[in-house]
């Protein structure tokens, strides 16, 4: 089976296995598929990883960005988006997510 949308919502700070899941997210989406993942500052402690309650929100965008980029599959045309505010805010340009594996802040900045 395979399938165009596969979602994690707000239940990847509970992941103990991110490295296969991630794989085989990858695997059963059909190409062009989204793979999508929300979270929020908001989690039960006593689930959540360690890495993940020693984080703060920007740090919590690199955890998920280096759970996809240590998958080791091609994703493509990553996106980070904070919705608290879309409407009024205005976005700088999109750093690439090398550069926002790099250095966070640049990530941080465009997702503000």
């Amino acid at each position: 089976d395979s399938f165009v949308v596969v979602c994690n919502v707000v239940s990847v700070d509970y992941l103990t296995q991110p490295e296969t899941i991630f794989q085989e997210m990858y695997r059963v989406l059909r190409p062009g598929g989204i793979a999508l993942m929300s979270f929020s500052n908001r989690c039960f402690p006593t689930k959540a990883v360690r890495l993940w309650l020693d984080a703060d929100d920007i740090g919590r965008l690199t955890i998920v960005a280096s759970y996809y980029y240590y998958s080791n599959r091609p994703w493509k045309d990553l996106l980070a988006m904070d919705l608290k505010n879309v409407a009024t805010m205005k976005i700088p340009d999109r750093p690439s997510f090398g550069d926002m594996v790099k250095d966070p802040a640049a990530g941080f900045a465009w997702m503000n």
